[in-house]
This record gives structure tokens, C-alpha cells and sequence, in this order.
């Protein structure tokens, strides 16, 4: 087997739960196995491969794609003309001209059509909205997401700071471009333990994937895990039964490191004695694309923290920091020290000043729930399953909702016996 190699597969073949970053290859690889010599009845795997080889055909890219790779795209189109599997595989994409633009096209492709795949340059595996890491696609999206295949222009600086100006943590002069992972992982480090509320966390480096809250697909011993370019950045601290962590992983040099925030709870709301009850922890989980600011136009807003592109000047990774400064400065300043009731106003929609954050239904069902609410969690459910249906969900998005309602209806009766309830919502005057 090649550690080059991309598959994609017909997405109803899959029905198993999504791996972790250090099993996809392997389940994409077996999935491969399974799958690969039997004729494929469904349309997901033709849809994405007209919408990558138009786009990759499209005369106006002659720029970007070479004849000879149109013309290995049309190979490949004719070969699935001939007979197409359940599951196929294609050469890597590494080896191709101007592979940031076929990484672009690729990814926009799977994007659209929803179709099952593992690229290994990333280690991405995906069905839909079903993703390992979570919501990699579209985070992969963002570097490349200029108007399509047109030359990046350097963005003009913006402040997108919503709390009040916070003094650099590092002078622009000390930004230097890393040449490698471990010089990457110096200039992060150092840079978090300067950081005003990040210098106070325990700060863990590994070099595969791990994750503190979530343990799903956890090496038993991840500091020892060979470097093989990657690097994982925890920062944590628990406080009044809470624990913080922020996330950072970085897989490649000239694309800027995926972020994520999450607390888990569960502690404080749940006695141990009683947490088995629950089929899930409390956890909720905050990315920076979540956060937006108002832009002064009606119904019109723009993310607060740029902290998605590419990292090849130093102004690049100088407007990185500053955006992480901000968006780490809006989290702790917000649901530092324990303060649930930030969390419970977002969930009721009293958010900061010209500042809207995206809530995951789940996690607005869940702080409702907690606030002992019931009339108000079952008008929340009721509207966001006419908004599923009207918007056409998937039948996983709807059994998502159920779910979550059912596990809603379980926690409030749990919180109420055991006392440890928010007190009811009193929305701002």
C-alpha cells in the first residue's frame, strides 16, 4: 500500500464512526480493500469528479493546469466512464503542477459533492460533514479560498479586536519564517509563554495527534511518538471543576496552524457518581470562524480573527499572532475563571456588543437544559427542526437534533435532583 495514495468512496458504504487522524489511513485503506472491486451504484463519486476535472479543464485556468494535466484528468474521467467502484484511488496530488491550485479544486470538489475520501498530504478523511480532524475541509478551504485560482493579494490589516486594545505580546522583528518543524514549534512556544493569559496554562507538544478532552484515537504514550513534521500544541487548566483547552495543530510550514478551543463540565454539573448516566460529556467547543463582528452594513458581518491562510512572509505570521492574540484574549476574558453565565447568555442570544458567535444547536440545547428551561428547550428544538427541514438536512443533521433533545430532557432531570443547576436566565436589560 502507498502512503501517497488518495481514495474516495461512495459515501453510504461507510458506516462505521469517524476514525481518528492516526487511524484514517488505515480505515481508508481497508475501506479500499473491501470495496474496491465492486461496481458502484450511487452518483456521489461521478459528481465529484465532473466538478473537479470542469474545473480543472476550464479554459480560463490554462495558467494554473498544464495540458498534460488535463490530460491526466481526462484519463481519469475516462476511466471512470469505463466502470467506476465503490471505492478508487488516484495518484497523490503532491506530484502535480502548480498543486496548491489542484489542492484547491480537489478540496472545493468534496466539498460540494459530499463524497467519502482520504488525502494523505493533509491526513483529511471525510463523508460529508462527518470529518477527521473536525471541519477539516472547510479549514482547509480557507488558505486557497480566494476567488478561484486568481493571484493572492497581501489583505490590508484589520483590527479584529473586539475587547479593548491589548499591547503586542512579541514585536514584529521577532517573527522570523521557520525553516523547519522544530523551529516552528521554538517560536510558538516561546510566543504562548508570553502571552497574557496563555503563559498561565500547562502547555504540552506532541508530535502526532492528541487531544485531552476527547480521547478517541489518543496514542497511550504520545510523547514518544517519532516527528514526522507534525505538531500538536495543548494548552490546559482546570478551574471550579472546569477544564480549559486550546488547541493548535500545525502540519505544514506555509499554511497557518489549525485552531480550537473547548471546556468540558461536565465535572462541575455532574457528580461522578452519576455521569454514567449520560451517553456524552458536557463540552463546548468555540472555533475562531464562529466569531463574528458586525461590518456597519445591514445583516452584514465579517470574522473577528483572521487565522486562517498562508504562511509565507513574515507579515504573514505576524498577522497570524496578533489575530491569535485576539482571539485568545476574547475567550479567557469571556469564560475565564469559570464564568458559565457568559456561556448561558450566548445560548439565549445576549451576545458581546456588535459581536455574533455561532452556536452549535447542540451546545445551545445543552446551556438551556442546564438552566433548568424546559418550555424554552423545547421551543429551541422545535425551531431548529423547521429550519433543518426547510433547508433540506440530511437525515444525520435531523438525528442529531433528536438526539441531542433526548440527551437535553435526560440532563435536566440529572442537574435538578443533584442541585447543581444555573440559576434561571434573566436577560439584560
Amino acid at each position: 500500500m502507498s502512503l501517497n495514495t488518495i481514495y474516495l468512496w461512495e459515501p453510504e458504504i461507510f458506516t462505521g464512526k469517524v476514525p481518528s487522524e492516526d487511524d484514517s489511513y488505515q480505515v481508508a485503506f481497508e475501506l479500499h480493500q473491501q470495496y474496491s472491486h465492486i461496481p458502484s451504484h450511487g452518483r456521489t463519486l461521478k459528481a465529484w469528479l465532473t466538478s473537479f476535472a470542469n474545473k480543472v479543464c476550464d479554459p480560463l485556468y490554462q495558467a494554473y493546469f498544464s495540458e498534460h494535466t488535463q490530460k491526466w484528468v481526462q484519463q481519469i474521467r475516462h476511466k471512470f466512464d469505463q466502470e467506476t467502484c465503490a471505492v478508487v484511488q488516484l495518484d497523490a496530488l503532491e506530484q502535480v503542477e502548480q498543486n496548491d491550485a489542484m489542492y484547491r479544486v480537489f478540496y472545493e470538489a468534496v466539498h460540494e459533492t459530499g463524497v467519502g475520501f482520504y488525502e494523505p498530504n493533509y491526513n483529511v478523511w471525510a463523508i460529508g460533514e462527518l470529518q477527521s480532524p473536525e471541519n477539516a475541509v472547510v479549514m482547509m478551504l480557507q488558505p486557497y479560498l480566494l476567488k478561484p485560482l486568481e493571484i493572492k493579494q497581501e489583505p490590508a490589516s484589520v483590527s479584529s479586536e473586539p475587547q479593548p486594545q491589548v499591547e503586542a505580546v512579541v514585536e514584529s522583528s521577532q517573527f522570523p519564517i521557520p525553516q523547519n518543524m522544530p523551529e516552528a514549534e521554538q517560536l510558538i512556544s516561546q510566543w504562548f509563554e508570553q502571552q497574557s493569559y496563555t503563559k498561565n496554562l500547562e502547555l504540552s507538544v506532541f508530535n502526532v495527534a492528541h487531544d485531552f478532552i476527547s480521547n478517541w484515537g489518543n496514542l497511550g504514550k504520545p510523547q514518544l511518538a517519532k516527528d514526522t513534521g507534525y505538531r500538536c500544541f495543548l494548552l490546559t487548566q482546570e478551574q471550579a471543576g472546569i477544564f480549559y483547552q486550546l488547541k493548535m495543530v500545525l502540519r505544514k510550514l506555509t499554511i497557518s496552524p489549525m485552531l480550537s478551543f473547548a471546556m468540558d463540565f461536565t465535572n462541575h454539573f455532574i457528580p461522578q457518581h452519576l455521569q454514567e448516566q449520560l451517553p456524552e460529556r458536557l463540552i463546548f467547543r468555540l472555533r475562531s470562524m464562529d466569531v463574528h463582528k458586525n461590518t456597519g452594513l445591514k445583516n452584514s458581518t465579517e470574522p473577528c480573527f483572521a487565522l486562517t491562510g498562508r504562511w509565507d512572509t513574515q507579515v504573514d505570521i505576524q498577522e497570524f499572532f496578533q489575530n491569535l492574540d485576539g482571539y485568545i484574549n476574547f475567550i479567557f476574558s469571556n469564560l475565564g475563571q469559570g464564568r458559565l453565565e457568559t456561556l448561558q447568555a450566548w445560548a439565549y442570544g445576549d451576545m458581546p456588543a456588535d459581536i455574533k458567535i455561532d452556536l452549535d444547536f447542540r451546545f445551545e440545547l445543552m446551556m438551556i437544559a442546564l438552566s433548568q428551561d424546559e418550555d424554552y428547550l423545547g421551543e429551541r428544538y422545535q425551531h431548529h427542526k423547521t429550519l433543518l427541514t426547510l433547508n433540506k438536512a440530511r437525515v444525520h443533521d435531523l438525528g442529531l437534533l433528536e438526539d441531542s433533545y433526548k440527551f437535553c430532557q435526560k440532563l435536566i432531570k440529572i442537574v435538578k435532583d443533584g442541585g447543581t443547576a444555573l440559576q434561571p436566565y434573566a436577560a439584560k436589560s
